[in-house]
């Protein structure tokens, strides 16, 4: 229960997107993206009770595009 409230607080609404084995424990490391937006919004483990949310990426249109 703990480990979902924790999902709950850092990744909020989320769907499962891929499981794929964790690096560091072996177990299952879980993918997840946003319900609406279908945007992967970040990762966690539960056995290493790890969770990652990943930064959004915005494009800056006042910026000149890099070759």
């Amino acid at each position: 229960m703990y480990f979902e409230s924790l999902l709950d607080a850092v990744l909020g609404e989320r769907q499962i997107f891929h499981i794929i084995e964790c690096p560091v424990c072996g177990l299952e490391e879980i993918y997840y993206e946003h319900c609406g937006t279908k945007r992967l919004i970040g990762k966690a483990c539960r056995n290493c009770n790890f969770v990652q949310k990943f930064e959004e990426r915005r494009k800056r249109l006042d910026q000149p595009r890099q070759a």
